[in-house]
């Protein structure tokens, strides 16, 4: 019952900040960069699932210190609809849902499932700002592979001129959409996996660094096997799938054989203890003040709105 309130205020908030969820919808169907949007909720979703052992022996109890999250939220939000900020607005609906979880199921709750509600930050499609490095980096490591191989090659920019033509390290050749999904996929490995963080931040960082010298192979492949004329479009679509595929395979072996033996700790010793829980009308109480509460943000852009238009209209 517990969780059914919260995914019915779940979908209440969705309902009140769609503007804002339809923007990232969009990024998520145009652009390939963000295409896993689509896949996060879904994923989260399952990453709660597999922590519910954890949850068993934990009482719902709802928490004023989610209000105040839910406020200042709610702030960040408005501030980013003032001024037309589209990363603040959706970083912030990201956010409420956290919010949600610890104004209606309380701190305990909410601490226990700190990790899963990190990868909600893949929902939102920022990292665009790191393109251009990402960019130079192919470059060089392209002119790296091409000299190792004895193949001369000339490089301006984002441009690397060899006997056989002139190619261009492109945004898409940068590896952000290789990096991103990658990343995603890596967190809810080892949100799965692993249960301390030391291990977790090393595994990730393990997925950044392998995400991006994969990408480095894939680039320094297709250019070299189009320079030796035995590869079309069609052959380096494979060979970079494949080669991205490979990558996370390897990555998911590696993550196994480092898993963590199984040994359950105090909260999982208590998975069989009996509570009763938090009353219904506490939690739905709880939820309709949550909800209420974040209301207020889009309101307050109304009449803000509505008071400049009177004001301008005078």
């Amino acid at each position: 019952m517990h969780v059914l309130i919260v995914i019915v205020a779940s979908v209440f908030v969705i309902g009140l900040f769609w503007p804002t969820v339809s923007t990232m919808v969009d990024v998520w169907a145009q652009s390939r960069t963000f295409a896993h949007g689509f896949l996060i909720l879904p994923a989260w979703g399952y990453l709660i699932w597999c922590y519910r052992d954890r949850l068993a022996g934990l009482v719902p109890t709802p928490s004023h210190w989610g209000l105040v999250c839910l406020l200042a939220v709610g702030g960040g939000w408005l501030i980013g609809r003032l001024t037309e900020v589209s990363i603040v607005q959706q970083a912030a609906v990201m956010a409420m849902l956290p919010g949600l979880i610890w104004t209606v199921l309380g701190t305990e709750i909410f601490r226990a499932l700190l990790f899963p509600m990190g990868l909600l930050v893949f929902a939102v499609p920022v990292g665009t700002s790191v393109e251009p490095w990402f960019q130079q980096f192919t470059a060089a490591f392209i002119v790296a592979g091409l000299h190792a191989s004895r193949i001369p090659v000339q490089w301006e920019g984002n441009f690397l001129t060899l006997s056989s033509g002139t190619w261009e390290v492109a945004q898409d050749c940068g590896g952000l959409r290789y990096v991103l999904p990658g990343l995603a996929l890596g967190y809810l490995f080892v949100g799965v996996m692993y249960r301390r963080w030391p291990r977790r931040l090393v595994f990730l960082l393990l997925c950044l660094a392998s995400l991006i010298l994969a990408n480095g192979v894939r680039a320094y492949g297709s250019v070299l096997a189009d320079h030796l004329a035995f590869a079309n479009g069609a052959d380096h679509r494979v060979f970079s799938y494949g080669i991205y595929g490979a990558t996370i395979l390897l990555l998911f072996w590696l993550g196994i054989r480092w898993r963590e033996p199984s040994q359950p700790d105090e909260e999982l010793r208590k998975v069989h203890a009996v509570n009763e829980g938090c009353p219904v009308r506490e939690t739905v109480l709880a939820a309709l003040g949550a909800v209420a509460l974040l209301a207020l943000a889009p309101l307050s852009s109304w009449f803000l709105q509505m008071w400049v238009f009177s004001r301008l209209s005078g």
